[in-house]
């Protein structure tokens, strides 16, 4: 299983990042993966972005809780 961390979590425990190398981002608020670089939303994670978890959580440290974002290892 895949491990994965709330954006709300990471903005109380931020060394906990640190965990993943790479990961993809799920938006609760729309139900859908990220697209690479951030550009737009994809319901399938084949053509979901993987991102550097460093990159992932400069994109996403700033929003705000009603949108729902996880943070999702990709396996490597």
């Amino acid at each position: 299983m895949q491990e994965q961390l709330t954006q709300q979590h990471l903005l109380r425990h931020p060394e906990k990042l640190s965990r993943f190398d790479k990961v993809r981002i799920w938006s609760s608020e729309w139900e859908m993966w990220w697209r690479a670089g951030g550009y737009g939303y994809t319901p399938n994670l084949a053509e979901a972005g993987v991102f550097e978890a460093k990159e992932a959580w400069r994109h996403v440290a700033h929003c705000g809780p009603e949108k729902g974002i996880v943070l999702v290892e990709a396996e490597q």
